[in-house]
């Protein structure tokens, strides 16, 4: 979009100063990058500053009449690519100002630039005799100066001239990578969820079905569909042998290994818990990385073999010796990308919100580029492989890409051959009402949002919800007033909080915590704004389940809740307030026990466990002694896999959430032997609701059984993996 007819040819607002006509952005002198949806938002926005501009009305003036598959992430892409140029913040913006449910407005102040001399000229000073030597010199260097610069400018333009020849030879291709129907993609959090194969002709990727299993998928970049990999449900993370003939998955506990050409699975080893990466150092030697260290493989041993250096998220480099791996900085609160040789000091390269990879230019032999994420952006460092430095400024790649600040997992990857593939975050959700039938009543909260649980608070005034933030790359807790709709932020540090817990009061949240590289943690808060978070105890995976009615005990589970036997078994522990928090656990055996949840009346506790070979949920006398414990008979409720668990506020009925994403209902009598009725099928939470982001998903339940919240999806367009062949070509080349 142009100026307007009455605008000034030249605008200025903070260090900038917009050229109407051009189109130009300039920062104290110096041109800043901007132009497609972007600038045309700028340019309409700056004309019209202090006023609000709808969406409707950008929209028209961006796309107007054409067709365009998803207006609202592509008009939220461009904003935040301008928000990135000005340096601006949605939070505290000096420019963008967004008008929830209206538009946008430029608040900066706007005026005309002060026009000054560039440079100024003194008066020439009086000529002074030279001897004719000095004379002989001055005329001779002129004319050696002129040959000089026209040899730079002949070498710089060869040099420019090829550089674009090169640039021009490039044929980038941008395409989305769907699964198949029933399948929906998750957002990694503790594991790579999707490759593209070195040579840049395959990708494999996770997806999870109706079922809650993750299966494995291939497809070749020259095919239109990708295919299943049989006997892979169960599959946590995945990468690729150099050779982009075989490739390595985690699944049920097991590092496994299977040619794409076809074959099955062989088993290669044990993997160690909550596994990130892997990466092939020789045909008999692997390397494993983990949160808590790193391990060596050797496929023919099967053993696991710690390193004295933990390599978190490491990646060979092309010296086939040195090694890009990551660190946490405590100072900086950020990811430190390092490369070094195992056993040998490594030398720090920069700082990043998540992992780093390395990729070669196509462009430029020898140099290459460091790819990763700052504030939720994906950007590309120049790099030089052989002097292990970055060379230049970041470049912008993709914006909106799902990152885990924690562990420092990140949705792309890089090939060796040109190509990149990434995950564009979808903000599509939304919290919602609905009767025993499912059908909706109302909703709660702004849409949009990426989140799938919220919590009731037992008073029945508030709900709390976690939601992703995409440029912090964590979720923040927040609550919605049930009645007037109003929502407040409660954690505002970096991180990521979720599986939120109410007390019995309503004034206190229990949480999962995550920051500073640290393991999950359960964290105590009340809601004020100044109030400060309190671990119940250190180390190890925590995540809270409930809170007992009388406000002595929470319990949680030590792994995230699991779908199919993976890695790490689960046990339950008990925290009790009444002796000063002290924490002991309460079902802990060598099978996975999780979901755990009291009765209201505070004698029973309904849980998980897959001692009979599957997930299944159970019922157990409580003894609130010291230490607390479950004893007696042990009374079978449901046999089919649970992910979360609620009870009725009577006790008359406990609903619970299956793996297939069903909301069931189990009528339940207490007095005496405990007697169930059969599970009676209410509601199914969709595949695309229940995926997304990596967090917890669940469901809550009115005090009289009637009501349930839970998340759907408010648009139809389902996430999809964008590969990138030459990529190199979106980016800013001087020509």
């Amino acid at each position: 979009m142009g100026p307007q007819p009455n605008s000034p040819p030249k605008l200025a607002f903070g260090p900038f100063e917009y050229d109407t006509l051009s189109g130009d952005l300039y920062k104290s002198g110096n041109r800043i990058r901007l132009q497609g949806k972007p600038l045309q938002i700028l340019s309409l926005l700056v004309d019209r500053h202090g006023e609000v501009v709808s969406r409707e009305e950008l929209r028209q003036h961006l796309w107007q009449d054409t067709t365009f598959v998803d207006f609202e992430q592509g008009m939220n892409a461009a904003v935040n690519k301008l928000r990135q140029a000005l340096g601006d913040a949605a939070v505290q913006p000096r420019y963008v100002e967004t008008i929830p449910g209206r538009g946008y407005r430029f608040v900066a102040p706007v005026h005309q630039p002060t026009a000054r001399a560039v440079l100024e000229i003194a008066s020439p000073a009086p000529l002074r005799t030279e001897a004719p030597r000095r004379n002989q010199l001055q005329r001779w260097l002129p004319g050696a100066a002129a040959v000089a610069a026209v040899i730079l400018l002949f070498g710089a333009y060869w040099l420019g001239t090829r550089k674009q020849r090169a640039v021009e030879s490039l044929h980038l291709t941008r395409f989305a990578v769907s699964p198949p129907a029933g399948f929906a993609l998750e957002g990694a959090a503790s594991r790579q969820s999707f490759s593209l194969s070195p040579d840049g002709s395959q990708i494999a990727f996770t997806a999870v079905d109706t079922s809650g299993a993750l299966s494995v998928f291939v497809r070749e970049l020259s095919a239109l569909e990708p295919k299943l990999i049989p006997d892979t449900a169960g599959a946590h993370t995945l990468f690729w042998a150099p050779d982009s003939r075989s490739l390595y998955l985690t699944a049920r506990g097991k590092l496994r290994r299977t040619s794409v050409e076809g074959g099955g699975l062989e088993v290669l080893s044990d993997t160690p818990a909550f596994l990130f990466s892997g990466v092939w150092l020789r045909p008999d030697r692997l390397m494993l990385s983990t949160n808590r260290g790193s391990f060596l493989v050797s496929p023919s041993a099967g053993g696991l073999e710690p390193t004295k250096t933990s390599y978190r998220w490491p990646q060979l480099m092309p010296d086939g010796e040195t090694f890009l791996y990551m660190e946490w900085d405590l100072q900086a609160q950020r990811h430190r990308a390092i490369a070094g040789r195992m056993g040998e000091p490594g030398k720090a390269l920069i700082l990043a919100d998540s992992r780093v990879l390395y990729t070669p230019s196509r462009l430029t032999p020898g140099q290459g580029y460091l790819l990763y994420l700052r504030a939720g952006n994906l950007v590309a460092h120049p790099f030089d492989p052989k002097r292990l430095e970055v060379t230049g400024e970041p470049l912008p790649v993709a914006e909106r890409v799902n990152s885990f600040l924690p562990t420092g997992a990140a949705d792309f990857s890089v090939s060796s051959q040109g190509a990149i593939a990434y995950q564009s975050v979808a903000a599509r959700s939304q919290l919602v009402w609905v009767d025993r039938q499912g059908r909706q009543l109302a909703t709660i909260g702004p849409d949009r949002i990426i989140g799938k649980s919220g919590r009731l608070s037992p008073d029945g005034r508030l709900l709390a919800v976690s939601i992703y933030d995409v440029e912090r790359g964590g979720q923040d807790i927040w609550t919605f007033d049930l009645a007037s709709g109003a929502g407040r932020r409660l954690t505002l540090d970096a991180g990521v909080r979720d599986a939120p817990v109410w007390s019995p009061d309503s004034s206190q949240l229990a949480m999962l915590s995550a920051a500073g590289g640290r393991w999950p943690e359960v964290h105590v808060r009340g809601l004020g704004a100044s109030d400060a978070e309190h671990a119940l105890m250190p180390g190890g995976f925590q995540m809270p389940t409930d809170w007992s009615s009388d406000g002595r005990f929470v319990v949680f589970s030590t792994t995230g809740v699991s779908r199919l036997p993976n890695e790490a078994q689960g046990d339950v522990w008990i925290s009790d307030f009444a002796n000063g928090r002290k924490t002991t656990p309460l079902l802990n055996s060598s099978f996975h026990e999780g979901n755990a949840a009291f009765s209201p009346d505070g004698k029973w506790v309904a849980f998980t466990s897959n001692e009979s070979g599957r997930s299944e949920l159970y019922l157990q006398a409580f003894e609130a002694g010291s230490p607390p414990r479950v004893v007696g008979e042990r009374f079978l409720v449901a046999r089919a896999g649970v992910l979360a668990v609620r009870w009725r506020r009577d006790g008359k009925e406990i609903f619970y959430l299956g793996f297939e994403g069903r909301v069931n209902a189990v009528p339940v009598k207490l007095s005496g032997k405990p007697e169930f009725g059969s599970p009676a099928p209410l509601f199914t939470i969709s595949t695309d609701a229940r995926a997304g982001i990596h967090a917890l998903v669940g469901f809550d339940v009115s005090a009289d059984g009637q009501r349930f919240v839970i998340p759907v999806v408010t648009t139809g367009e389902a996430p999809t993996l964008v590969v990138v062949q030459d990529w190199e070509a979106m980016l800013p080349h001087k020509r």
